[in-house]
């Protein structure tokens, strides 16, 4: 366990080397809630629903919230494939919001073990709708997430990797190529059978136009709830 903590931590390490240089950067709070499973236990029809508040300025303003409902198909014990919709809503200090709908699927499956712990993987395509334009925006978002449980505990280690890349560019300002990179590391509490907290930091580095990208550090905190 303390080899894997501390690769963990140079991997972590290593990201912020990179990145810090060349960032504007903001101190954040982001808060999750999610649920999804099956509609009854022999289903394979699935649900899923999701939320976010996220702070910003320091964690003084509401800066994003997210509402992400969908439907979803077991198609063995190894996949699962999923449709929905998101609402996403990004405020601005003395300016209107800017509002953005997507609509997305998703393939979701394990990948294995690793170290004493399981790897899962999740591939999502959105397609973006802003209100500040008329082009289709086309995303693809790969996430990889590796959960291991300390020994005789609810308590696990928990670390995962989501990386943003655009096809296009868009008259209202998303562009093709590499979008962003989110990279958590934390602790998982499984407080009940179906209920499970995550807490962590997480760091968010967002490719921008001009000379300065922006990194966010991040306070990551969320429920997960099954069916």
């Amino acid at each position: 366990m303390n080899r894997l903590l501390k690769s963990v931590g140079a991997a972590l390490l290593s990201l912020l080397i990179v990145w810090l240089p060349a960032s504007a950067s903001d101190t954040q709070l982001w808060n999750a809630f999610a649920i999804n499973g099956p509609v009854n236990d022999d289903s394979k029809l699935l649900v899923w629903f999701d939320g976010h508040a996220r702070s910003r300025d320091n964690i003084s303003d509401l800066g994003v919230s997210i509402i992400r409902p969908a439907l979803g198909w077991r198609v063995s014990s190894k996949l699962s494939l999923w449709a929905g919709y998101a609402s996403v809503v990004a405020r601005r200090e003395n300016a209107p919001n800017l509002r953005e709908n997507r609509i997305w699927q998703q393939a979701t499956f394990p990948l294995g073990q690793l170290m004493g712990g399981s790897l899962s993987g999740r591939t999502r395509l959105e397609q973006r709708f802003a209100d500040r334009g008329s082009d289709t925006g086309w995303r693809i978002r790969q996430f990889v997430r590796f959960a291991r449980p300390f020994d005789d505990t609810k308590y696990s280690l928990i670390a995962w990797n989501e990386l943003f890349v655009g096809f296009n560019d868009t008259d209202w300002g998303a562009r093709a190529g590499y979008d962003q990179n989110r990279t958590f590391i934390g602790a998982g509490w499984q407080v009940a059978d179906k209920v499970r907290l995550e807490g962590g930091y997480l760091l968010n580095h967002i490719n921008r136009d001009g000379p300065s990208n922006t990194t966010n550090h991040v306070i990551s905190l969320g429920i997960f709830a099954a069916l």
